[in-house]
């Protein structure tokens, strides 16, 4: 059972590992700055499950990714790299997905949600996500960077969790890379 403190993906080494190198990369800013971020300095077991992406622009809260991991690529059948939340998703799940991004944004903090998804091959798994704020280089959030993994077959009591989210405090995040530290799990 997880303390009130803990965070709610201490299990997860994806995610960890994400928020491990997050936090190292701030350089104590309040936010790290896209140049600060560099995929080849990053685990490489997290590569496949990143993605990058910034505002596109418009008045709708598309969102453009800029790099998008193999596992990902994999998940969605098809890169979306250069393209925008508009191009590759529709309806609720485009909603869904863009209002996470536009809380980090917004708030410019940390965030977790979990939600459940149906796989045509795999059935159903759950799905976690990381995001993560990054600077513009003038006082705002110019990037998220995400991670996400996936336990096949997950339900509880044979019913569909409804998704979670919630937003981080950075020293909430932070304390709980120095827990899992602490007890090993973070590291290739």
């Amino acid at each position: 059972m997880k303390s009130p403190t803990q965070l709610p993906f201490a299990d997860d080494r994806i995610l960890l590992n994400l928020a491990a190198y997050w936090s190292a990369r701030r350089n104590g800013q309040v936010l790290p700055q896209r140049s600060d971020i560099d995929p080849l300095d990053m685990p490489r077991r997290l590569l496949p499950h990143l993605a990058l992406a910034e505002p596109a622009g418009g008045s709708d809260g598309a969102i453009r990714f800029r790099l998008v991991g193999t596992e990902l690529v994999q998940r969605i059948g098809r890169d979306a790299t250069g393209k925008t939340s508009a191009d590759v998703m529709q309806g609720g799940y485009r909603a869904y997905v863009e209002g996470l991004y536009a809380a980090v944004i917004a708030k410019a903090r940390p965030l977790y949600a979990e939600t459940t998804r149906q796989w045509p091959k795999e059935g159903s798994s759950r799905v976690r996500r990381l995001l993560l704020p990054v600077g513009d280089g003038h006082g705002g959030v110019g990037y998220v960077l995400t991670a996400q993994s996936y336990s096949p077959g997950w339900t509880e009591q044979g019913e569909t969790p409804r998704p979670r989210q919630h937003l981080i405090a950075t020293e909430a995040l932070e304390k709980g890379v120095l827990q899992a530290t602490l007890r090993g799990l973070l590291g290739e």
